[in-house]
């Protein structure tokens, strides 16, 4: 069994091989990083890369299922996934999750070229699942740099303080949802925080599971 993974950084090759070997998975994981999808996506808007990314997709061959795990390209991937059932966004499990819980959900990302996907697939997701949200976004594009140049951690722990902020000055939240898969560490710095932290990349890898499986 073969899943492969389409990234637009390296920095998910070691994340995703631990989620996958945490998970049990016994077959093979193959990477893929195409940073250049993300960067036209930033720069054009994400239907200018989506040729680009069917080529990508194409050329993976016989994988069993396919995770794109950037959230920018999301949109996309759920519209080749139509005719290709092998194709897994990384937020769908995650946004189903969020919105099975209902309520007022704090969104938090950090490229402002990921807002309109991000959202858009929460309401979705809510009224495929016949549910009612209420979206609080919390935007922290100033943190970014911190994660491009490689200072995962400080970038953990900007992002954790800006929801602690946030959640002291919103009541109600029934739960935050860190949409983009690089947000997943600041979970580890909310540890003691009531209100569930929602990250897409477990809950990614045991539906990408599943879809290879069946």
């Amino acid at each position: 069994m073969k899943i492969t993974c389409l990234h637009t950084a390296d920095v998910h090759i070691a994340t995703f091989d631990a989620l996958f070997a945490k998970a049990g998975f016994q077959g093979v994981v193959h990477h893929v990083v195409r940073a250049d999808l993300l960067a036209q996506a930033r720069e054009e808007g994400a239907e200018a890369a989506r040729a680009d990314l069917r080529q990508a997709v194409a050329a993976l061959g016989d994988a069993g299922s396919v995770l794109c795990t950037c959230s920018t390209l999301g949109p996309l991937v759920d519209d080749m996934a139509q005719a290709d059932a092998r194709l897994l966004r990384i937020d769908r499990p995650l946004m189903e999750n969020a919105a099975r819980l209902g309520g007022r959900i704090l969104v938090v990302l950090c490229l402002e070229s990921t807002r309109r996907a991000t959202c858009d697939l929460l309401e979705r997701a809510a009224s495929e699942l016949d549910r009612k949200v209420q979206q609080e976004l919390l935007l922290c594009a100033e943190v970014w740099p911190l994660f491009e140049a490689g200072q995962t951690t400080a970038f953990s722990r900007a992002i954790a303080a800006r929801i602690r902020q946030a959640l002291t000055e919103t009541s109600d939240i029934s739960a935050v949802v860190l949409a983009q898969a690089t947000m997943m560490g600041a979970a580890d710095y909310l540890a003691d925080v009531t209100v569930p932290i929602l990250s897409s990349p477990q809950l990614a890898v045991d539906r990408a599971m599943k879809i290879a499986r069946s």
